[in-house]
């Protein structure tokens, strides 16, 4: 019985955990992912939509990076990557990258990790994607640079696509904060994580005629969709009493499915506007020539003519000699 009873215990913690990390749970994922890439079959590589699958199952990776899966140190690092709190800044601009934003936060007194990071994994990853991008161009033929596009293009979209889902961008995430700032957790996150997993749609039908624009600057573009979700977050709540329970179908016809298709047209075309970003920037990276890619033997080959004594450094844009 005390064994039980602490299984109990055990899963109820872990469901908890699983509140915390999760974010549009992975069949939302997995359909905001296949919507963006249906959106784009005329505008990037043919490997890239052939990767669709690799890149939906991708999507729910960083999921895993968090607890109850991830180890404490990884999840400490990762879980602030998936949420960005606005009304903890007070109003001030937003700082234009990662650092600077460490440092605004250093200075005010604040907490980097209770705000969040989101607008920043969302920037870097599409950058990630952008140099995969360019090595593709280089090398077409490839297989391991068109793996490491279809894994980063994953990684991008769970970022992206948390970044559509009102809760994450607010510190009313799971209920109306205390007065204290902490969460009540209502239970409402998990309750809005799952609407896009339960629409019966099509995602070449729901991408259907959707003309895809390239972005401008990433970040502005990045913020200008969070303050268009920021919008969301009062009428989240007034929906609150519709949405279905996590194992509850959705009524399609009710003002909570209405607001779910809202929310994936949202997540697909603000992700298959960073992939067509990422693709087009990738024209305007020029590789030096120190950075080869290609298999270990091919490297010793390339590198028989060198002068003796000569070390080639590729993980940086330098060239050292060990001679005097």
């Amino acid at each position: 019985m005390a064994r039980c009873r602490n299984l109990t215990l055990v899963l109820m913690v872990l469901g908890i955990f699983a509140t915390e990390a999760a974010a549009w749970h992975g069949r939302g994922h997995d359909l905001a992912t296949r919507v963006a890439l249906a959106a784009l079959r005329n505008d990037v590589p043919a490997f890239f939509v052939a990767g669709t699958d690799t890149i939906a199952h991708c999507s729910l990776d960083a999921d895993a990076f968090t607890r109850p899966i991830a180890p404490a140190e990884l999840h400490d690092q990762e879980a602030p990557e998936h949420y960005f709190d606005m009304e903890l800044l007070g109003g001030s601009p937003v700082p234009a990258n990662r650092y600077a934003f460490i440092d605004f936060c250093a200075a005010k007194g604040l907490k980097p990790n209770k705000i969040g990071l989101l607008p920043y994994a969302v920037v870097e990853w599409t950058q990630r994607l952008t140099v995969a991008f360019a090595e593709h161009r280089r090398w077409p033929e490839n297989p391991a640079i068109r793996a490491k596009c279809l894994v980063y293009a994953g990684l991008l979209a769970h970022y992206a696509e948390d970044l559509t889902q009102p809760l994450h961008l607010t510190i009313h995430w799971d209920g109306r904060a205390r007065a204290d700032g902490n969460s009540p957790r209502s239970g409402i996150h998990n309750k809005v994580d799952a609407l896009l997993g339960k629409l019966p749609v099509d995602p070449g039908s729901v991408a259907k005629g959707w003309p895809i624009k390239p972005l401008g600057e990433l970040l502005p573009a990045a913020l200008a969709e969070i303050a268009q979700g920021r919008t969301l977050i009062d009428h989240v709540y007034e929906l609150e009493a519709q949405l279905p329970g996590m194992d509850e179908p959705l009524d399609a016809s009710g003002k909570a499915a209405d607001f779910a298709r809202e929310r994936l047209d949202a997540a697909g075309k603000f992700l298959a506007s960073l992939y067509l970003t990422a693709w087009l920037d990738s024209q305007k990276i020029t590789l030096p020539p120190w950075y080869r890619q290609g298999t270990l033997a091919g490297q010793l080959s390339q590198d028989a003519n060198a002068p003796a004594g000569k070390v080639l450094y590729r993980s940086q844009s330098l060239q050292k000699t060990n001679s005097p």
